[in-house]
């Protein structure tokens, strides 16, 4: 089973994806990437923000039609973004052209430092009304650690869940995060797809922990993945 249908995401539907959160969304939407050109789709990565570029994936800063056209002809899968600050690309935000030239259109829609849960800023995530579903990604090594050093915008979360920057993130806290309008959820418009993946669960005693936020999301309608250790080594920057 590939990450497309552990996610129940159609790449004929879900034409257009895009990830926020934190805890390996970059990863994520390369593996994602790398299944959808396996299955014979041509691939357009870009951001909404900043991406880090992937070293052995085809970069173009053109929007044009015509040149993204073979650009995709020649290299099947492409990033589109530009230069910007340190080594990190931005956006052009050109997603709608993107699905006219491409098949699959994966769209990293927020930042994170790293970190591996977070709450968003008034700014964002940024996510195009093109999008068809978004993942949110949180990372279960957020599990017990102080809001205050694990957390990207560490005070938002603090605020957002009532506690202090002291406090340790419990499975409670993640369940509410990733299922409230002001956090992952947000932005995220009626007529889209939304689905969670646990990340980083690589001990048995961090999947049964998973589980019991998966569970408390289910109970409210979310789809929610567990992925292992080895399925994010998998889809690291190897894949390609």
């Amino acid at each position: 089973m590939g990450l497309w249908s552990d996610l129940h995401l159609d790449m004929d539907r879900h034409r257009a994806v895009t990830l926020v959160g934190g805890g390996g969304k970059t990863t994520t939407m390369y593996a994602l990437a790398r299944e959808a050109r396996e299955a014979g789709k041509r691939v357009i990565v870009t951001t909404t923000t900043h991406i880090m570029p992937h070293p052995r994936i085809f970069l173009t800063d053109d929007p044009a039609p015509e040149h993204l056209r073979q650009c995709l002809e020649r290299h099947g899968i492409i990033t589109l973004g530009t230069l910007g600050r340190a080594d990190k690309l931005c956006g052009t935000g050109e997603i709608g052209l993107c699905r006219s030239v491409a098949d699959v259109v994966l769209v990293e829609g927020d930042g994170a430092r790293i970190r591996p849960l977070k709450i968003p800023a008034d700014h964002e995530p940024v996510i195009p009304p093109e999008s068809d579903a978004v993942v949110a990604v949180a990372g279960m090594d957020a599990l017990d650690k102080p809001i205050g050093e694990i957390c990207h915008r560490a005070h938002l979360v603090a605020a957002f869940l009532g506690k202090t920057l002291e406090d340790k993130v419990t499975e409670a806290d993640m369940t509410a995060i990733l299922s409230s309008e002001r956090g992952s959820r947000k932005n995220v418009a009626p007529g889209m797809a939304y689905r969670c993946l646990l990340n980083k669960t690589d001990t048995p005693a961090l999947r049964e922990r998973a589980r019991v936020i998966a569970a408390g999301l289910d109970r409210l309608g979310i789809f929610t993945l567990i992925k292992s250790y080895e399925e994010k080594e998998r889809g690291g920057l190897c894949w390609f």
